[in-house]
């Protein structure tokens, strides 16, 4: 019986392992009892790009879904996905659950990554904005006299550079949408909108943070219904580390009441993302100190 929900990632050669383990992890946990999975690819190898068609995941090569001026790309096609993740719909047709992943994502916990699928099913954008009691530090101000003399944030920095200054104060101290992980519905008006939204975030060709901004741009400036979800579906790593329950056998968020995480998410973590060897000191929930891995456990 054909699927009519699917999980889309992407990946290059270089990220082969990453969305391997993605792919892995999903599978574990039979997500694809009821999703189709996915590839956008950037650059897959052709053993890599085999691996993946035996095992029954469609592919697709991204393309340049906006004018991009060429001296802006400088072959990297990677960056390709900053905007393809706008136009899913027409990469694969006839889906009505669209959950896109980063693949530096990995599953952990199934009960609370179905909150995407439950968001997208409300006709709304599902997605994590990256605020936290445990996201210590949100902006960086730097100061003068008693004066600030130069704000910081992520929402500021892609905004001013991809549009402009004015737009990028209203919207300097909003919570950074994390385009890594969110879920849509078919519904036509919020694909438009974010279309319409990478279109004029692409513009002046600053690619890195496009998807970002589209989406702040959607959400606060054109209001799109949106169902806002907990930092523990899509839990950054690099600005705390989790806890580990070995119990459950799963990473939790580090304060009660201790939720187990949907997604563990490595953006900004090089080391680790480079070698799957590498061990964190993650804590218990009794305190003690445990090395782990924050890569997926094949």
């Amino acid at each position: 019986m054909p699927k009519d929900k699917i999980i889309v990632s992407s990946a290059d050669s270089k990220y082969f392992q990453l969305i391997k383990e993605l792919f892995l992890s999903l599978k574990k946990a039979d997500v694809f009892n009821e999703y189709q999975f996915a590839i956008l690819d950037t650059g897959l190898s052709e053993d890599q790009y085999t691996y993946f068609k035996d095992n029954n995941v469609k592919i697709e090569e991204a393309k340049w879904n906006v004018d991009v001026p060429k001296y802006k790309i400088l072959g990297r096609n990677h960056l390709k996905t900053q905007v393809a993740r706008a136009f899913l719909p027409d990469y694969f047709p006839n889906f009505k659950i669209y959950i896109w992943l980063d693949a530096d994502l990995w599953l952990n916990d199934l009960s609370t990554f179905h909150l995407y699928e439950r968001g997208a099913m409300q006709e709304c954008l599902a997605i994590t904005p990256q605020s936290d009691r445990s996201y210590f530090n949100n902006a960086n101000v730097e100061w003068f006299m008693n004066f600030p003399k130069k704000v910081k944030t992520i929402n500021y920095k892609n905004i001013s550079k991809s549009i402009s200054k004015k737009l990028a104060r209203k919207y300097a101290f909003y919570s950074t949408l994390n385009a890594g992980a969110f879920a849509i519905s078919s519904k036509r008006e919020i694909w438009d909108c974010f279309q319409k939204n990478i279109k004029l975030a692409a513009k002046k060709g600053r690619i890195f943070g496009t998807d970002q901004v589209a989406l702040a741009l959607s959400v606060y400036e054109d209001k799109i219904p949106t169902q806002f979800l907990p930092a523990y579906c899509n839990w950054m790593c690099e600005f705390h580390l989790p806890m580990f329950n070995e119990q459950s056998k799963k990473f939790i968020e580090p304060y009660l009441p201790y939720h187990p995480i949907a997604l563990i998410h490595l953006a900004g973590l090089d080391e680790i993302r480079k070698d799957k060897n590498v061990l964190t000191k993650v804590k218990n929930i009794k305190g003690e100190t445990l090395n782990r891995s924050l890569r997926f456990n094949v």
